[in-house]
């Protein structure tokens, strides 16, 4: 049973595969539950939204119904999130929603988006989920730093035997082998992530596949809308001004 502690206790919800519905919230007990602060108007957040939902869908079909995710909105209006909730396969707190202000103050949102996962015995995993669905994608389930730490440990062995310094045709200067969350690689001008070998001098990025050859291998229009009235988004993320 969920505990009283859990924040969504006693609460319905909704969801909007089809048509919109409201379901009772005991069908996340003994769940995973992703709770995504976002709105339809902040860029950061559709930016980030793909990723999510790609996450989303590999996770449930790895883990079959061990997830759930719930949309807490800070729209402008109904228009706004009913447009932006229909393109997710999860949950929502309904628009409007009085519990939303507590759960903003509960998990401390000052930005957006806002990613935090509660475990199945409702207590908070993490309240940096996000960042982990960036970093790791799928394969950050279920989000605890055990999980995380067993992630870095795979990420380290893939280096074994990789020289820790190189030179290239390509670049003038002595590449060193580096750990970088994501870049381009200035050799083949994919994306890359994990390793590179790096000048950070002339923030120069080789993947390893260009660097060592067969030695290196490694196994998202609308007009844009402006913040909501007082928010500012820089970067990645949107903060109440």
């Amino acid at each position: 049973m969920i505990p009283p502690s859990f924040p969504f206790f006693n609460l319905l919800l909704i969801s909007w595969h089809l048509s919109p519905f409201q379901i009772p919230v005991s069908e996340l007990e003994g769940k995973t539950v992703l709770l995504y602060f976002s709105a339809h108007w902040c860029p950061p957040c559709r930016a980030f939204l793909p990723k999510l939902i790609e996450a989303y869908h590999k996770i449930k079909a790895q883990n079959n119904d061990t997830l759930e995710v719930v949309f807490i909105s800070s729209d402008r209006d109904q228009e706004s999130f009913n447009e932006f909730f229909a393109g997710m396969p999860w949950l929502a707190l309904p628009f409007g929603d009085t519990r939303k202000e507590f759960l903003s103050r509960k998990f401390k949102v000052s930005g957006i988006p806002k990613l935090v996962a509660i475990g199945p015995s409702g207590q908070t995993v993490t309240k940096e989920a996000r960042d982990l669905v960036g970093l790791y994608g799928a394969d950050a389930y279920p989000f605890t730093e055990e999980r995380i730490k067993e992630i870095e440990a795979q990420k380290d062995d893939i280096a074994k035997g990789w020289p820790e310094k190189v030179t290239h045709e390509t670049h003038e200067h002595e590449l060193v082998l580096s750990r970088r969350n994501a870049y381009c690689c200035d050799g083949c001008e994919d994306e890359g992530d994990t390793w590179s070998y790096f000048c950070e001098e002339c923030d120069f990025d080789l993947h390893p596949n260009c660097a060592l050859g067969d030695k290196g291998s490694i196994n998202g229009a609308k007009e844009e809308e402006k913040p909501k009235d007082g928010w500012v988004c820089d970067g990645d993320v949107c903060t109440k001004a």
